[in-house]
């Protein structure tokens, strides 16, 4: 077989025979007379005996029971085209270009997914095939090629990396990633998932779709099969396939905006056929309307909330039936199904899911906003209980609820040892007396304490000091003249004037663990102005491409070459992020550290996340101390988080 060559005898599925077609026409017959609930019941049992008709079935049913639907060929040859052979287009052993098949992992209305092994580079790879018998229809290649291209330009660790988009002997196939984990949907059948994975899930998911929606491309899709959860507990977004470029992403000006219908009619497909799984509709994408991002907050507010219940929100018996769901009726409260969620999460799912579009989040950026401090609030009331002195038996009860209790008992011990309540007066000169007497006891007690002793007084407690990050660093310098390396290379501080033949290196160490990232800061751009970032560590080839760096480990940056001042002069800027744990915002960046990238952060959502994250945290008060024998530059600051901004001054 040539290298990129495409077996033309790999066998390929058939659409529909004549055997389908006659079993098909007989369930329609016999469940089209039956009543409704002997044909829900009639159905279920389709579903099992002919799960491969049984959707074809329904949608003859639906279209017969419709105002201006009667039975007629062309709806049994619509619901025919549902009809697939359970057999895969390819076979394991095979080959598509330079990839190997291994084995069939899925099926989609846009394709089939197989695991492959890359040839030339020895990887695995999920192979998206496009069905022979739809190359010859322009739209829905169009459409397959358009979701690579929409995923392939968001470059996020949360969305699937496209590979390869290629074509051998007729067959379109994109090569992307292989996954080795398993779908949220799987992970939801398992087991009740708790909170703080459901909020990892929900900040990971939303923050692939602000960089989708920063690109101008709306997934359109969202639902628990297209969420991928690795075993190290990133989180993928998967298959653009339904993913529509909006209006401000197209470089030509657009006649008009299209509607979910006219798309619907460009792809030949008859005017309101819905794209997309019913369950996880929005209302305006179940009324066929104009779609914007907002429809992918509803999608991910329906999942959030399923996570959080273990039930969907919307369902039904049939499609319609989840359809006027989803248009008219809100879900089962989450207050009533799991009233172990918090309130605010319960307020953040609601806002998602609210029918008027006008009154849902305006942005999936508003909502990952406030799922990142919902979590954050979690995470600060967890450690505030932590370090918080536990209650010994002697303390009295604080809360309303302990001391109405606590004076219920004082009240039934009363009546129970006293008889009749006394008069007023008695009562308050026992209650005198035994105040007294309370005073006296505590007074023997600190006589006896300070007799053991001596004059010392007691240690007050205090609350632990916040623990302190300390980074060093110093600058490597390489002299040049006329592009050659000259004299040995030298060590100075940071805080010169450089020269501008001077070749820098960075030298980092802290003598306790954690997580560093570096950040060259370039000039504004984009309507907002916002910076743009170069990574400059980790990288593929820093560190392995982790950011975690051991107690005294000493770092070099670059590791086999010099940094070179650009010809103007003037400031160069680079941040210095040192952690205790892992931030979602660097970490996002490592994706571009790459030779492909050149380590530029080309997203426009993840940079202005940047920006946010280093003003927010940027440590104002971080002490400096500069070591003028070692040329040495010490940074101090108390926190998880130590944010330095690192300014080389060059002419």
């Amino acid at each position: 077989m040539l290298e990129h060559g495409y077996d033309a005898s790999l066998p390929h599925r058939s659409m529909k025979t004549p055997e389908s077609m006659q079993q098909l026409e007989e369930l329609f017959h016999e469940a089209v007379g039956l009543e409704t609930d002997e044909r829900a019941d009639f159905m279920a049992r389709a579903r099992i005996s002919h799960p491969e008709l049984a959707g074809a079935v329904e949608s003859l049913i639906a279209a017969h029971e419709g105002p201006d639907s009667p039975i007629d060929s062309p709806a049994f040859e619509a619901a025919a085209e549902m009809i697939v052979d359970s057999q895969p287009a390819l076979l394991a052993g095979q080959v598509v270009g330079h990839y190997q098949i291994t084995a069939l992992l899925g099926k989609g209305g846009m394709g089939e997914v197989y695991l492959a092994n890359d040839a030339k580079l020895d990887r695995k790879v999920a192979l998206k095939l496009l069905p022979s018998e739809f190359t010859d229809h322009k739209e829905r290649l169009r459409r397959f090629i358009q979701e690579a291209k929409a995923v392939s330009s968001l470059n996020h660790p949360n969305i699937i990396t496209i590979h390869e988009i290629g074509q051998a002997e007729g067959a379109h196939f994109i090569a992307t990633e292989f996954i080795d984990g398993h779908t949220l949907k799987h992970r939801m059948a398992q087991t009740r998932m708790e909170l703080p994975d459901i909020l990892d899930v929900s900040i990971q998911a939303a923050s692939a779709l602000q960089a989708a929606h920063a690109a101008g491309i709306i997934h359109r899709d969202i639902k628990p099969e297209n969420i991928m959860l690795r075993p190290d507990g990133y989180v993928k977004v998967l298959d653009f396939g339904l993913a529509k470029l909006t209006e401000k992403s197209r470089q030509s000006k657009p006649t008009s905006a299209d509607s979910e219908i006219d798309t619907m009619v460009k792809a030949g497909t008859k005017p309101g056929t819905l794209m997309g799984t019913v369950h996880y509709m929005s209302p305006e994408q179940a009324r066929c309307q104009v779609l914007d991002a907002r429809t992918d907050v509803f999608s991910l507010g329906v999942v959030m909330y399923e996570m959080a219940a273990g039930r969907r929100a919307f369902a039904g018996p049939t499609d319609v039936d989840t359809l006027v769901s989803i248009l008219e009726k809100d879900p089962v409260s989450l207050d009533e199904c799991a009233p172990e969620v918090p309130v605010e999460f319960q307020r953040i799912v609601g806002k998602a899911l609210r029918k008027d579009r006008a009154e849902r989040y305006q942005t999936i950026k508003d909502l990952l906003i406030d799922l990142k401090s919902f979590k954050e609030e979690l995470s600060f009331a967890q450690k505030l209980g932590r370090s918080g002195p536990p209650r010994t038996s002697l303390e009295p009860a604080t809360t309303p609820a302990a001391t109405e209790a606590a004076v219920t008992d004082q009240k039934a011990v009363a009546a129970t040892t006293e008889g009749p309540a006394p008069r007023t007066g008695s009562r308050n000169r026992r209650a005198l007396l035994v105040a007294l007497l309370i005073v006296l006891l505590a007074g023997l007690a600190i006589g006896a304490v300070i007799w053991r002793r001596g004059t010392s007084t007691p240690a007050i407690s205090t609350p632990a000091p916040a623990a302190e990050r300390t980074v060093s660093y110093w600058i490597t310098v390489q002299k040049y003249r006329d592009g050659k390396a000259y004299q040995e290379p030298f060590r100075l501080r940071d805080d010169i004037n450089f020269e501008k033949d001077y070749r820098i290196r960075l030298n980092i160490t802290s003598s306790m663990s954690g997580r560093l990232y570096l950040l060259n800061e370039g000039p504004p751009a984009g309507a907002d102005q916002t910076p743009t970032f170069n990574v400059l560590f980790p990288s593929e080839t820093a560190n392995n491409g982790s950011a975690l760096l051991k107690e005294n480990q000493q770092i070099q940056i670059p590791q086999q070459s010099w940094f070179e001042f650009d010809e103007q002069q003037g400031t160069e800027k680079i941040w210095l992020i040192w952690t205790e744990k892992d931030v979602p915002e660097m970490e996002a960046v490592k994706g571009f550290a790459n030779s492909k990238d050149r380590g530029v952060v080309s997203s426009p959502g993840l940079r202005t996340a940047v920006n946010e994250f280093l003003k927010a945290h940027s440590t104002p008060g971080a002490s400096v101390e500069r070591d003028e024998a070692t040329k040495d530059t010490l940074v101090r600051a108390k926190g998880e988080i130590l944010v330095h901004v690192i300014k080389l001054e060059h002419h």
